[in-house]
């Protein structure tokens, strides 16, 4: 009876150690998995990034994601580091007032600046550089940065492209009103719809938006810009920090997923590739240029002061001249008076000086011929002094549009060949390429004008007989296949030294643009206080339109560029006027009318 009950009540023990091991099996199961849930929550990051509307760095797609080149990035980056993006929508202008109030924690592809530098940290490693580039309809006729001159400009609230091009635009005196939008779609649709002239923004985030609205680059570049990353001055240091690792190990890396993404959105591979020969060859050209320009401004500012010294030089010279002939006019006043008192003294004792009579009559007449020729001599040296005066402030205004033309002209040429070096190799190279050479003409053109206007108005004007002048401006053309009528007699006009070569500049505009013309003439007629000069041909002539932008200074024809323009300066030196009244179809007309004072037949006045 013992053994039996001893024997059923050995498994009892093992039986609450079974249930014990059971228990605190299933509590570790239960600890492990609370663990498991528990730790990841306590470790992840919520990181705010602010989610402005800059196609097609950063953007909302239509599926309502984010999405572009930034987004991608730190979509990469924060699956690297563990962290949660929280994205918060926003105009540009509102994100930058929430970074400043830690509202959120990271802006992207914005530029950096000594302002923002104050409240805000950014990155080092930049993501991609830009510029800032003006946008408008082809057919605006925006080119240069003049031509912006009481324009309306669409800009980016809280844009630094916006910011930098009125301080840009203050440097050449330009007074354009600004209208500010919220996102940069806004700034496209209302100068597409002609609600504003020109937009601004940067080069690539903007180029695919100005191919979809349908507007051209301009030669307007500026503010040269590398696109980083923002946090709030003084906090988030490891963000930053992180994204700079990132960049520099998948700029080292051509297969990263930050090289991707530049192929994908903007055509660039990783800046790990080499340059180009060509593109160090453009930097060269673009380094010459600039050197160019520089010497060019040089000797233009070297020969607006000799011209000038010797401008005021003349215009001493001929006030002292004015003042010796005042003088010498006063004298004769003088003396006529007391020979008109000695002739009534003379009249009053008729017979004692009856023999003398001829003699003082004689004199007096005498006197009154010099009078006259004292008047002419005042009223040239009046007409030379106006004339100087005029060449004076015309070579100024040349100096000034030609440094314009230049500096321009080597700023839109660094951006092409910038635009050249970040693409790859094809099609759109050709294309910058072609526009630099472009600009090259264009400041080969404005160096050739400058140097015919190198002696404009150095000698003062004289008179000149008409007929010689003409015959003169023929000796240097061919005219075998074209006959001339010449009706001038013996006329003379007052013009500056260089009236050849305004009749040299018509007669050649017949041989270059007349097509089909057989005739020329050359006749003068005079009217009510004033002559006019004709010169026609039975060409094709010019359009309505086109009549008086042939005499603009930037006027491109096919071959003879901007010499209408210089004819014209040359004749308003003295005062002559010139136009073209010729009716298209029946060849061109042009007219050169001269003041009656400005004129003269057989020497004679």
């Amino acid at each position: 009876m013992l053994t039996g009950p001893r024997t059923t009540m050995r498994p009892l023990p093992n039986l609450r150690t079974a249930r014990v091991l059971k228990q605190a099996f299933v509590l570790s199961a239960v600890i492990l998995l609370f663990c498991q849930l528990v730790v990841p929550v306590a470790t992840a990051r919520d990181v705010r990034v602010a989610l402005p509307e800059l196609r097609p760095s950063v953007f909302t797609d239509d599926q309502g994601q984010p999405a572009g080149l930034f987004v991608e990035i730190i979509q990469d980056i924060a699956g690297k580091e563990g962290w949660h993006i929280i994205w918060v929508k926003g105009s540009l202008q509102e994100s930058w007032a929430r970074l400043a109030e830690g509202e959120i924690d990271l802006m992207m592809g914005v530029a950096e600046t000594p302002e923002r530098q104050v409240f805000y940290d950014f990155n080092r490693e930049p993501v991609l550089s830009a510029w800032s580039q003006v946008y408008a309809r082809p057919e605006s006729g925006i080119h240069t940065i003049l031509d912006l001159e009481g324009k309306r400009i669409a800009v980016l609230k809280g844009d630094i492209n916006a910011i930098e091009f009125r301080d840009y635009a203050k440097k050449f005196d330009i007074n354009a009103t600004y209208l500010e939008k919220d996102t940069l779609d806004e700034t496209f649709a209302t100068t597409a719809a002609g609600e504003t002239d020109a937009m601004v923004g940067f080069s690539l985030a903007t180029e695919q938006s100005a191919n979809k609205y349908g507007l051209a680059e301009t030669t307007v570049m500026f503010n040269p810009s590398s696109l980083v990353f923002a946090v709030p001055e003084g906090t988030n240091k490891d963000i930053l920090t992180a994204i700079d690792r990132y960049l520099a190990e998948g700029k080292a890396n051509p297969s990263s997923p930050y090289s991707s993404s530049m192929q994908k959105w903007f055509g660039m591979k990783g800046t790990s590739e080499v340059i180009p020969a060509w593109i160090l060859w453009g930097l060269a050209a673009v380094a010459g240029l600039a050197g160019l320009f520089v010497f060019m401004n040089a000797i233009l500012r070297r020969e607006v002061r000799r011209k000038t010294a010797e401008l005021s030089k003349q215009n001493e010279n001929l006030q002292a001249e004015v003042k010796s002939r005042k003088r010498a006019e006063e004298a004769l006043v003088t003396k006529n008076r007391e020979l008109g008192s000695a002739y009534e003294q003379l009249t009053a004792t008729e017979e004692k000086l009856r023999g003398n009579y001829q003699e003082i009559n004689a004199a007096y007449a005498q006197l009154t011929a010099t009078e006259e020729e004292l008047r002419e001599k005042y009223e040239e040296l009046s007409r030379s002094e106006q004339a100087l005066t005029q060449a004076r402030e015309k070579l100024v205004s040349l100096n000034a549009l030609t440094f314009e033309d230049l500096r321009n002209a080597a700023f839109s040429l660094e951006g092409y060949l910038s635009l050249a070096r970040q693409g790859p190799a094809g099609e759109r190279v050709g294309t910058y390429l072609g526009k630099s050479e472009e600009i090259l003409h264009s400041v080969r053109h404005a160096m050739e004008a400058a140097k015919k206007y190198q002696d404009l108005g150095i000698n003062p004007p004289r008179w000149q007989n008409v007929k010689f002048v003409l015959l003169n401006a023929l000796s240097h053309l061919d005219f075998s296949g074209i006959s001339r009528v010449t009706e001038l007699d013996e006329l003379e006009i007052f013009a500056d030294p260089l009236l050849e070569d305004v009749f040299f500049i018509l007669m050649e505009n017949v041989l270059h643009h007349g097509k089909g013309a057989t005739e020329v003439r050359i006749r003068s007629r005079e009217e009510a206080a004033k002559l006019t000069i004709t010169i026609e041909d039975n060409g094709p002539g010019i359009p309505d339109a086109a009549k008086e932008k042939i005499f603009s200074r930037d006027y491109k024809a096919t071959k003879g560029g901007s010499g209408l323009f210089l004819a014209r300066e040359i004749l308003s030196i003295s005062g002559i006027t010139i136009r073209e009244t010729g009716v298209p179809g029946n060849g061109t007309r042009f007219e050169i009318v001269v003041p009656e004072s400005r004129y003269r037949k057989g020497g004679q006045t």
